[in-house]
């Protein structure tokens, strides 16, 4: 796979969801299979994704670095996945996802998995 096939599932992904009232996408190329894809989608309830891949699809999809972080209306973080190289106790290291009080285990997310966590959310 190419990066610019990786960066058009990804918006294909967003596209395809009925509860993104609308999104904006930076995509910054930095080979034929390493690139880096930030955004910001706004839900129907003007909840908030903000997210970021910095990845190289050559082999499958590594990612070098990722950030998925969700909002409500009133900018109030209602979960956060990310790498950061900190919570070094959590068994999933350095794969962790933050919810308001708390910091959890989590296996690495796809935006996908990430969006239909929110349609949940967003269902209820």
């Amino acid at each position: 796979m190419l990066i610019e096939e990786y960066f058009t599932d990804i918006e294909g992904n967003i596209a395809s969801c009925p509860f993104v009232h609308s999104h904006s996408i930076v995509k910054d190329k930095r080979s034929l299979y390493i690139g880096l894809i930030e955004g910001v989608v706004r839900f129907m309830d003007n909840s908030t994704l903000h997210f970021m891949e910095f990845v190289d699809v050559s082999k499958g999809v590594e990612k070098f670095k990722y950030s998925y972080h969700y909002e409500d209306a009133h900018s109030g973080m209602i979960f956060r996945y990310d790498m950061a190289p900190h919570f070094k106790d959590i068994k999933t290291y350095p794969h962790h996802k933050h919810e308001k009080d708390r910091v959890i285990e989590s296996t690495e997310p796809t935006l996908m998995s990430i969006l239909n966590e929110i349609e949940k959310i967003f269902v209820v």
